[in-house]
């Protein structure tokens, strides 16, 4: 008898538990969050010498290397692992792009413009290269950030991150050496007001 009143209020507190995220779930996915999340992977399309888009007065910084321009699609994640089986959505980004000389080799100014799911901003932060010939000859790993503003109401900033490999391909979806996601995922967070 007691072994029955163990295992029943055991299961009832594991349904009021359950009961609870699935309440929380539903709140998330409701709308009443104070912020959208998007995880995107980038292509670039283009790679020209800076124009005067990448003047000082638009940028904040001097000396700008490259001007590139990105298109970015979904990524699709494995439920019960958050592995990443798909790449390759319909395109809901893009990003034109900036980056410049800094006293440290190793980083790079960054300058953006661009619209995530209609939604345009504009960004300054920086990269970092992290290795070279990493995870094999041909590649080389950084990481940027964007501190995104000019966000339209009801958003008041947010954030762009990269996880990013740089290879021979400058541009394109094909890395060199093959079979590596270039250039980037990226994470994009926009906070949005009470």
């Amino acid at each position: 008898m007691l072994w029955t009143k163990c295992c029943v209020t055991l299961f009832c507190a594991l349904m009021f538990c359950i009961s609870l995220l699935s309440e929380q779930d539903a709140t998330i996915s409701s709308g009443n969050h104070r912020e959208e999340i998007y995880v995107i992977r980038s292509v670039r399309t283009s790679r020209i010498t800076p124009t005067e888009y990448c003047a000082q007065s638009q940028t904040g910084f001097a000396d700008a290397l490259f001007e590139d321009r990105y298109v970015f699609h979904p990524v699709t994640t494995r439920a019960d692992d958050g592995a990443v089986v798909s790449t390759a959505g319909k395109e809901i980004a893009s990003l034109h792009a900036c980056f410049g000389k800094m006293a440290d080799p190793n980083l790079l100014n960054f300058y953006g413009e661009g619209e995530i799911a209609g939604i345009p901003f504009a960004g300054r932060g920086r990269c970092t290269s992290l290795k070279t010939d990493a995870p094999e000859p041909g590649l080389n790993e950084s990481t940027c950030f964007l501190d995104l503003s000019g966000l339209k109401a009801p958003y008041t900033g947010g954030l762009l991150t990269t996880n990013t490999l740089r290879s021979r391909n400058v541009t394109g979806d094909k890395s060199d050496p093959p079979g590596y996601v270039q250039p980037s995922i990226a994470t994009v967070r926009l906070w949005k007001r009470n």
